[in-house]
């Protein structure tokens, strides 16, 4: 009987040459593996598309063709494929992630998509999402973070795009020149608030620890009089406790640098104590609420505070997405510095704490992109270093006799090379850990 070739092997040798165009495409090296092949048809093996080095990180690849038809449950947004149980078993003995790559001849459509990343509670079925999960010229960044060994932080870097303007998220604090030091017959402020909750017009902008007092306001002309020994009070220049290197006074100074800003920020934000964070106030329950800014030269705004609407029927509220940030201060050589780190508060109406935040909190960060993150960054730089000030806005103008703290920008870094966008795709890696947290709390609770 005469040798024949037929139309399958035909169409499965059309699919891999279309994936092994694209991998070139994408600057990578493809391997086809050959006639031993069982279960994986070839590899692909990153290559650094500016050097033209290889860099020893592999991809295995399984090719699926079809002519024409429809996938499983097709629609214009998503499809689903079935895989074979011996494929499964064979992939997840691997020491290499395994891309499944469909291919359709009749519209030559191309989708992939990671063997692990299975529909929950159904190991072979996998859901392909047509617009995320095109394998095209430009699907390079995503194959190469499957090669991140998470176990062990910078093993791969994926292939990097042209230079951007790194942002740092970090701003200079201009210190006001003087700092007042008294003594207190409390040896803590904890002990000193029984006495100040019977005085009018309090702040709570000092410390007090080990019987001493510190504040950048003059405590003689405010209720918190009633808290210190008067005759002690001293004006001193703040270097002496900013720049000293006891423990006890560091503390001290960035206990005092958080309180001083929790009264400068709080007409427009909340300190939340539990969670460490401050966060926008909303204004009215279940309202929302937006803050203008100026971001790249151009005014935007962003939705601090968003009101997410319920299942149970028109009106029902679910909950209440705040904008927030953890302030940390840091001082490095004899400068202080404030780190921003953007978060999200979650409340139930506005001002009431949500019961079960991890999981919210974790869904937000399995969706943000570098733009985003970055924009945040922006808004509170924006917001601490007051380019917007109005009368009644954030950073309100304080008494001539109150020191306040400022802020300085620091300089954009030229980086030469620029993230890809689809490295910040993954899910953060504290996100099960919230999601987990909030189920022990549930379950404790019930």
């Amino acid at each position: 009987m005469d040798k024949r070739i037929t139309e399958s092997q035909i169409l499965g040798e059309l699919g891999e040459t279309v994936v092994k165009k694209i991998v070139l495409e994408n600057g990578f090296i493809y391997e086809p593996r050959g006639r031993l092949e069982a279960g994986t048809d070839g590899l692909i093996e990153l290559r650094d598309r500016k050097t033209g080095s290889p860099l020893g990180k592999w991809l295995g690849v399984q090719v699926k063709s079809t002519a024409d038809g429809r996938y499983t449950r097709e629609t214009d947004d998503h499809f689903e494929y079935l895989l074979r149980p011996q494929d499964l078993q064979n992939w997840r003995q691997s020491n290499i992630p395994v891309i499944i790559v469909v291919w359709r001849k009749s519209d030559n459509s191309a989708y992939w998509k990671d063997v692990t990343d299975s529909v929950s509670g159904e190991d072979r079925r996998l859901l392909f999402s047509k617009k995320e999960d095109v394998f095209d010229a430009v699907c390079g960044d995503r194959l190469g973070a499957l090669t991140v060994d998470r176990r062990t932080p910078g093993v791969f870097l994926p292939p990097l795009n042209g230079g951007e303007g790194a942002i740092i998220n970090m701003l200079r604090i201009r210190l006001p020149d003087e700092i007042f030091i008294s003594t207190s017959p409390f040896g803590s402020g904890r002990d000193a608030l029984p006495e100040l909750l019977e005085q009018d017009d309090v702040t709570l902008d000092w410390v007090i620890r080990k019987h001493r007092f510190i504040s950048f306001s003059d405590p003689r002309s405010t209720g918190v009089r009633a808290i210190i020994d008067q005759d002690q009070v001293e004006a001193v220049e703040t270097t002496l406790l900013a720049d000293s290197e006891d423990q006890d006074d560091l503390n001290d100074m960035i206990h005092l640098l958080r309180r001083t800003l929790e009264r400068q920020l709080s007409q427009d934000l909340a300190y939340s104590k539990h969670e460490g964070f401050f966060y926008f106030k909303a204004f009215a329950p279940n309202a929302a609420r937006r803050y203008q800014y100026v971001s790249t030269s151009k005014k935007t705004a962003a939705g601090v505070v968003s009101v997410y609407p319920g299942k149970g029927g028109a009106g029902s509220k679910a909950y209440v997405r705040h904008h927030a940030a953890a302030f940390r201060f840091e001082r490095l050589a004899d400068e202080w510095f404030v780190v921003i780190d953007p978060t999200f508060f979650f409340t139930s109406d506005g001002f009431s704490p949500h019961r079960y935040p991890g999981a919210l909190l974790a869904g937000k960060k399995r969706l943000e992109r570098n733009a985003a993150v970055r924009g945040q960054v922006v808004m509170w730089q924006y917001l601490l270093v007051g380019g917007g000030k109005q009368e009644d806005g954030l950073l309100f103008a304080m008494s001539k006799e109150r020191p306040v703290l400022a802020f300085e920008t620091l300089p954009i870094i030229d980086l030469p090379s620029a993230v890809p966008e689809a490295s910040w795709m993954r899910t953060d890696p504290r996100a099960d850990q919230m999601v987990s947290m909030d189920l022990l709390e549930r379950l404790m609770s019930a």
